[in-house]
C-alpha cells in the first residue's frame, strides 16, 4: 500500500456512543478535480493508535473499484474532526 495522506469528506454512521463508523467517501480525480464517490463495502478492523500526542482512529477497509478488490486505510483524527485516506 502506497501512503497517500488526502484528506477526504465521509459519511458515517453512529451506534450508541460508539466510534464513527465509515460507509462511503469522496476523494478528487485527475487535474480537473473531479470526485469519485467510493462505499466502503467491508471494515476488516479499526483500531485506536497515538502517535506524537494525536490520537486518532485507524479503519482498514476493502472496497469493490474499478472491478478490482483494493484494501486501504482510513484515519480520523480525534482533536482535529478530519478524515484522511491514509493508505492505498
Amino acid at each position: 500500500m502506497k501512503i497517500l495522506g488526502d484528506e477526504i469528506d465521509v459519511i458515517v454512521k453512529f451506534k450508541g456512543s460508539s466510534k464513527p463508523v465509515p460507509i462511503k467517501f469522496s476523494i478528487k480525480e485527475g487535474e480537473q478535480d473531479s470526485t469519485k464517490i467510493i462505499k466502503v463495502d467491508k471494515v476488516l478492523f479499526s483500531d485506536e493508535e497515538k502517535l506524537a500526542g494525536i490520537k486518532a482512529y485507524v479503519y482498514r477497509c476493502q472496497s469493490i473499484i474499478d472491478g478490482k478488490i483494493l484494501l486501504y486505510e482510513l484515519k480520523y483524527y480525534i482533536d482535529k474532526c478530519r478524515w484522511v485516506l491514509y493508505k492505498m
